[in-house]
């Protein structure tokens, strides 16, 4: 997983997964074509972080505000940035957006690297869809200041792996609804 390569060691962890009753490639283009609009809480979680100073519109995945890091093709997507989140408007640190090398070994004290994935892979009936967020702080300043930002991290995560975004292929029997983990 490249999740796993990308921020092995966090403060923080959330994760939502969600059984899908469609083959995976069904499920990856259904998660890369969902679009904001289909995804209400996402939206409003947005507007408000971006204090009515824009809209997110289009596909989910290309108008999230973290750069890309990672995307294996129908398996998954890491998206990931370093910042001081919790400033009314997070401040990014001067990595360049996108550079996995730069991401990985950015150590400055004062900063958070979060990374988030969404992975597809086969499971028994369909498959897993998952949402996982990790959090590294680089100093304990950084490790204070974080957890009121997290909040709104893990209601996000929740309104995604909850929405009905894969309407057509509903959950499968018995399957659990989304949950979230948490590592402190």
């Amino acid at each position: 997983m490249e999740l796993d390569r990308l921020l092995p060691v966090y403060d923080l962890r959330s994760r939502f997964a969600r059984r899908i009753t469609a083959d995976p490639a069904t499920v990856w283009r259904a998660l890369t074509e969902v679009t904001a609009g289909e995804l209400p809480v996402y939206r409003t979680l947005m507007r408000l972080r971006l204090g009515g100073r824009g809209r997110v519109q289009g596909p989910f995945v290309d108008g999230f505000p973290t750069p890309t890091l990672v995307t294996v093709d129908g398996e998954e997507l890491v998206k990931g940035m370093v910042a001081r989140f919790w400033k009314t408007r997070p401040q990014p640190a001067p990595v360049t957006p996108g550079d996995v090398a730069a991401f990985i070994a950015f150590d400055e004290p004062g900063w958070a690297k979060a990374a988030l994935n969404l992975r597809v892979v086969p499971d028994t009936g369909g498959s897993l869809l998952s949402f996982e967020t990790r959090v590294h702080s680089t100093d304990a300043h950084a490790r204070r200041a974080f957890p009121a930002y997290w909040l709104l991290i893990q209601l996000g995560g929740a309104a995604y792996s909850g929405s009905r975004y894969c309407a057509p292929w509903p959950a499968a029997p018995n399957t659990p609804p989304p949950q979230a983990t948490h590592k402190r």
